[in-house]
This record gives structure tokens, sequence and C-alpha cells, in this order.
């Protein structure tokens, strides 16, 4: 990993707002769309258990569905 975020004008670590880092909204909502297929593999079953553990899921899925731009 890098850290390509440094000039970024999105915070990687909030999922939600207007401040909020697209990828890592994305990466969730991601997960949440291939969530059957991942949880079936022993190595990506994690993302799918991480995933469950966030309390504002439900809010990131919404706000990455109407995504218009990154």
């Amino acid at each position: 990993m890098s850290d390509y975020c440094g000039g970024c004008a999105y915070d990687p670590k909030v999922r939600l707002g207007d401040d909020a880092c697209p990828f890592t909204g994305g990466y969730w909502a991601w997960v949440h769309r291939h969530e059957e297929g991942l949880a079936a593999n022993p190595r990506t079953s994690r993302a799918v258990h991480s995933m469950h553990r966030l309390g504002d899921l439900d809010a990131v899925v919404e706000q990455e569905a109407h995504r218009d731009r990154f």
C-alpha cells in the first residue's frame, strides 16, 4: 500500500458526507454487493465479517448508489 491520498480533498477515514473518500465508501458498497461470493471464500470472508460490524452500512450503500463522480 502507498499513500496516494496526500493532496486529495477527501478523507479516507470518512465513509459518509461530502468529504468522504469515494474509494472507502465504494469499497464497502462493492463488498455489500458481492457479499455472497466473498463470504464463500476463506480469504475474502474477513471483509464480509468486517462489513457487518459497520454501524452505518445502509447509509454508505445508499450514498454510493447515488454517487456520480469521484
